[in-house]
């Protein structure tokens, strides 16, 4: 059994190694590291990283989320050994890892961890690294600060749907969120008259790859054939920054995937969300 201690700086090329074979499914790690380093509670997170023999195996993203990276079972094991009562709103990752920790954690605290409000275990994680096959909508642009209003409502009826609750919260957080990523450039859209009627996320930026997430078409324009080249508009707006434009979806979304694979996107892994 290795040994399990919070990550530093002085680790950041360690942690670099342990990434570099997964760039696309550990995009969002990478990219919170590079944003705010490994200090203690940087941005709202912590690493935990498991060691055997002074290597580096895995690590566990503690944040909202807890997302563990390369964990083997020893390395599962050791992250619930040091795991207290459930503080988290979901747990993710590739599909091993996640359920793997989900398991050894019900089994030791069922009363924190054994109840979620859903379990999505099936999530196909899908790249694309080409041009798209579908014309893109010319429409597709960054969506300006000014428009923060109607992009919010978009967001909200998108978290909701997606979800299954409403984000609003008595401290505004989730429309600071929106609010920074329209600030950085992160949100792509298309509007009518002012109001936002499709609308996708950057979530995350590392290297070269992205990932798309947030994606949102008006309900009253769905099934009519303008998913596809909307998402081509996405892809050839974040191509010409990135080589790589990620995403990952439900499986039981089989419209969703469909666009996607008509797009040019197609599956590398697959991940499972725990939602709480």
């Amino acid at each position: 059994m290795g040994e399990v201690r919070l990550l530093t700086n002085g680790d950041l090329p360690a942690l670099g190694r342990l990434l570099a074979p997964w760039p696309v499914e550990t995009v969002q790690v990478a990219a919170q590291v590079r944003s705010h380093g490994l200090s203690e509670r940087a941005g709202g997170t912590d690493i935990l990283g498991y060691w055997e023999s002074n290597r580096l195996m895995s690590i566990l993203w503690r944040g909202y989320s807890l997302h563990p990276v390369g964990a083997s079972s020893d390395g599962l094991d050791a992250f619930c050994d040091n795991l207290g009562p459930r503080r988290v709103g979901s747990i993710v990752g590739v599909r091993e890892a996640a359920m793997g920790l989900w398991h050894r954690l019900c089994q030791r605290a069922p009363r924190h961890w054994a109840h979620p409000r859903e379990v999505r275990e099936h999530q196909p994680v899908l790249m694309i690294t080409t041009a798209p096959n579908i014309t893109p909508d010319p429409h597709v642009d960054v969506v300006a600060t000014r428009h923060l209003a109607s992009y919010h409502k978009a967001s909200v009826a998108m978290y909701t749907e997606e979800v299954g609750v409403p984000p609003i919260d008595s401290g505004g957080s989730y429309r600071d969120h929106v609010a920074s990523l329209m600030t950085r450039g992160l949100t792509l859209g298309v509007l009518v008259e002012g109001s936002v009627i499709f609308k996708a996320d950057v979530v995350a930026t590392a290297g070269s790859v992205c990932q798309i997430g947030g994606v949102w078409l008006a309900p009253q324009l769905r099934g009519h054939g303008l998913s596809e080249p909307l998402m081509a508009g996405v892809v050839a707006r974040c191509r010409a920054e990135y080589d790589t434009v990620s995403l990952y979806a439900n499986a039981y979304n089989t419209v969703a995937l469909r666009c996607y694979a008509a797009v040019g996107f197609h599956q590398v892994n697959e991940f499972s969300t725990i939602l709480y």
